[in-house]
């Protein structure tokens, strides 16, 4: 590791909490390290995963999304739907092999001025000990995700959860919090493996073992997916070699 390496943080803050204590601490002359690059939002809930992981696709090592506690968010709820969001895409993180370690999510009000530098001092050390993010090496799982999150079966899922884990539908009857998370979570990995298909595919026709190669998915999986694609219509076969099929991506 290289004892001299300073993490770049971009760090999405809410403007009636976070971003006040921000104001706070240096008004305080609180010493926190000066990793942070700052955009003030108006709600954490406001910050879209994507945006997450677009940062981490222009050269930042990590970033750090700053709300208000929870049941003190200025618009009413806004800080559950990044809770939840920033819990799908932790998971997302961990399918890719990119250390959810990467992205944090703290609570700090305007009056926590030591709490917030206490936070940042805490994420930018984490970061720190991670080491440079190598984006050139993590290309393929980077597009894979910014695919996903931007799927409509992932946005419906999301934009369900509280909803139908909270709310009792016509029989009465409300769905398990577990049986929920079992269901998104098999969701999520069936469209990420979709999207690194997707992408493998974008330029040049490749067969079912040289996807399996490039992405370290089994073909069996592989050969699922491709199904599901062709029904959709985003892949199907670009030319055979011999009596290998290979496909091709017809998605943007």
């Amino acid at each position: 590791m290289n004892p001299s390496f300073e993490p770049k943080i971009l760090a999405f803050l809410c403007n009636w909490c976070s971003y006040a204590g921000a104001d706070l601490a240096g008004i305080s002359r609180i010493q926190y390290p000066p990793n942070i690059r700052v955009i003030r939002t108006m709600c954490s809930g406001r910050v879209d995963p994507l945006f997450i992981v677009n940062a981490l696709d222009e050269g930042f090592d990590g970033v750090y999304v700053g709300g208000c506690h929870i049941g003190d968010c200025h618009y009413q709820d806004g800080n559950l739907y990044t809770l939840k969001r920033f819990d799908a895409l932790q998971k997302l993180m961990d399918l890719t092999g990119i250390s959810r370690n990467r992205v944090h999510l703290k609570w700090a009000s305007a009056a926590e001025a030591q709490i917030f530098a206490d936070n940042i001092t805490y994420v930018t050390q984490v970061i720190r000990d991670l080491g440079p993010f190598e984006r050139d090496s993590r290309l393929l799982p980077l597009q894979a995700m910014k695919r996903t999150l931007t799927s409509q079966r992932y946005r419906w899922l999301v934009g369900i959860d509280r909803k139908i884990t909270g709310d009792k539908n016509v029989y009465n009857e409300k769905t398990p919090v577990p049986l929920f998370e079992k269901v998104f979570s098999e969701a999520l990995q069936g469209e990420y493996q979709k999207a690194l298909v997707v992408e493998c595919t974008k330029d040049n026709p490749l067969s079912v073992h040289e996807i399996s190669g490039r992405t370290g998915l089994p073909p069996y999986t592989i050969s699922c997916r491709l199904n599901e694609l062709s029904q959709d219509g985003i892949t199907g076969i670009g030319r055979v070699d011999g009596r290998t099929p290979k496909f091709i991506s017809r998605a943007a």
